[in-house]
Order: C-alpha cells, then sequence, then structure tokens
C-alpha cells in the first residue's frame, strides 16, 4: 500500500528550520501543514513537491506507488491558470500533460473534468469563460479541480480555500476528505485557520524568535 516516509526531513526559510518531520502517512490520509507564515508552508509543500518528482529522496519518498498513478499533482498559492483558455480547458491542460503518450480517449478525458470541476463546485455556467473572466474564488477552484483529476498519489495544495466563501469552503473540504478517502495522499497548507480541522495528521510550520522549532503532529481522534 502507497505510504509517504519522512526520514529526518527538515525545511529551512532564511536560515531557520520551519519543519522537521519523521514518520510515515499512509494513503488515505488528509494531512495540514499550518502556521502564520505562508512562505514557510510554500517552502515545504515545494521541498516535499521536488523531492518527490526527483523520484523521491533519503528524507522524502514515496513507499508501495501504483506504477501506473502520477506521483504528485500540486496546486500553487498563484493558481498559475493561462487566462487565455477556458476553465475546462485550463484542468483538461492539467489531466493531458500526464497522459501524453497514454492515448487517453476523449469522453474519458471530458468525463473526469467535469467530475473534477462539479466536486470543487464551479458554476457549470462559467465552466466556457476564459480563466481571467473567473472570479478570485472560481479561478481558485478551478486551479484546485485541476490538481485533483490527475488522481495523484499525493497532492499538494497550496491555500486552497483562501478565496471561498464559507459555504464554497465546506463542499471543497468535503471533496478533499473523500479524495483522500479514496486511496491518495492530500496535503493541505495555509494558515492556523484556513486548513481543515479534521485532518487524520496536522503539522504545524513556524520558528519562534530563537528560531526553535514550533511543531505538533496528531492523529485525529
Amino acid at each position: 500500500m502507497t505510504r509517504l516516509v519522512f526520514d529526518r526531513f527538515s525545511v529551512e526559510v532564511d536560515g531557520r528550520v520551519v519543519l522537521r518531520a519523521d514518520g510515515t502517512v499512509p494513503a488515505g490520509s488528509l494531512v495540514t501543514l499550518s502556521g502564520s507564515s505562508g512562505e514557510a508552508v510554500t517552502a515545504v509543500l515545494d521541498a516535499i513537491a521536488h523531492a518527490l518528482l526527483d523520484d523521491g529522496t533519503a528524507t522524502v519518498r514515496l513507499d508501495g506507488a501504483d506504477a501506473g498513478r502520477p506521483t504528485t499533482a500540486s496546486m500553487t498559492r498563484d493558481h498559475a491558470l493561462l487566462g487565455a483558455l477556458t476553465a475546462t480547458e485550463n484542468v483538461a491542460l492539467g489531466l493531458l500533460a500526464r497522459r501524453t503518450g497514454r492515448g487517453a480517449p476523449p469522453g474519458d478525458l471530458d468525463d473526469r473534468v467535469t467530475a473534477a470541476l462539479d466536486a470543487v463546485g464551479v458554476p457549470a455556467a462559467v465552466r466556457r469563460n476564459l480563466a481571467e473572466q473567473l472570479s478570485g474564488g472560481q479561478q481558485q477552484r478551478v486551479a484546485l479541480a485541476r490538481a485533483l483529476v490527475v488522481d495523484a498519489g499525493v497532492t499538494l495544495l497550496d491555500d486552497p480555500t483562501s478565496e471561498l466563501d464559507p459555504a464554497s469552503r465546506s463542499r471543497v473540504e468535503a471533496t478533499l476528505r473523500t479524495t483522500a478517502a479514496a486511496g491518495g495522499i492530500v496535503l493541505v497548507g495555509g494558515p492556523d485557520d484556513g486548513v481543515p480541522a479534521d485532518a487524520d495528521l496536522r503539522l504545524r510550520v513556524g520558528t519562534d524568535g530563537d528560531g526553535a522549532v514550533r511543531r505538533a503532529a496528531r492523529h485525529r481522534a
């Protein structure tokens, strides 16, 4: 079974350690990385993603991964959508980029894109709009759908609900729990009050004035 392994993993920002982690995260886990510094949270997510894209390192690796499944998918804080493409095209592009050479049937692609947009609540009426024409919250959900449609072993999301109203945020968090429960590992970064409260594992990212690590990791009761 897939599991994400941290072995004396640490991340520094401006010469200060912002996270140390040891242990194993099993498939099906929703993990939060939170702290007062968005820069530090982003640095941790980037470090994990880069390590996994390099086929794992001595400190971060994905064991037992399905050879036919992409290792990672990411959503960045700035969304990184292509403004000249529609919402639907942006999500499809994320899937096509991973399926080059595998001959994804057009029908399968369309169904998966539609399902991803439905799951995060992107209104059908705006899906043919260019990304640059969407509201901030709509852009955020399109970027999230683009990451989720890949169905990666590890999905890393940087502050994915910051521009959403409470109802949309609740819907997205439910989708993240469902995604994890289906056998993936979902890592959600953000401020302490901007990540799911019922995560399976919580990691605190940050430093105090002396540069000592402030961290807490606990399994959901």
